[in-house]
């Protein structure tokens, strides 16, 4: 097993970016949205392809979220919500711009881990129904994904060493 130059850069960003955690960005969410670029074959398509979905799974879980708060915490609610928004998503996968189920269920679960485990940046004054928090949470989990899809294409760039004759190639 011989450990190449990637190997070593993806291991390098890893680390940097447990840095993110003196902020309170979630490590875990910059992990996913690198997994998304790897997973989706690590060329900047990956971009295109995860940030709709992703942008709609957070939409989703965010209805669903609220729906749950503003029934007074009632699991009825809560399961009804999410078969609503489940259906929703599926039906979205249908679509080419919604397409990748990977961010889009992927986000939909980051809402709910991030949010009720407080992974953003809070406001001390709340309402009843907390949709300012919701919203920040949304936006700073989303932020960390996109962060962590940059990271895995920077992963690429620095990694992988590009002979000038595969260049001429992607270039035609």
């Amino acid at each position: 097993m011989k450990i190449e130059r990637l190997d070593i850069v993806i291991a390098v960003i890893a680390g940097i970016t447990c840095l993110g955690g003196l902020i309170k960005i979630p490590v875990w969410a910059l992990f996913i949205g690198e997994t998304w670029y790897f997973t989706l074959g690590s060329k900047p398509e990956a971009f295109k392809q995860s940030i709709p979905p992703m942008i709609e799974g957070y939409l989703l879980a965010a209805i669903a979220i609220l729906a749950y708060a503003a029934s007074g915490f009632n699991m009825g609610v809560q399961v009804l919500t999410v078969i609503g928004t489940v259906i929703i998503l599926m039906l979205s996968l249908k679509t080419k711009m919604f397409a990748c189920s990977l961010a889009s269920f992927n986000s939909y679960s980051c809402l709910f881990a991030g949010y009720y485990a407080g992974y953003f940046p809070k406001l001390d004054v709340v309402s009843f129904l907390d949709w300012k928090n919701v919203v920040i949470a949304m936006l700073w989990i989303a932020m960390a994904n996109v962060i962590g899809l940059f990271c895995g294409w920077l992963c690429i760039r620095l990694g992988v060493q590009i002979t000038k004759e595969e260049k001429r190639i992607s270039e035609n």
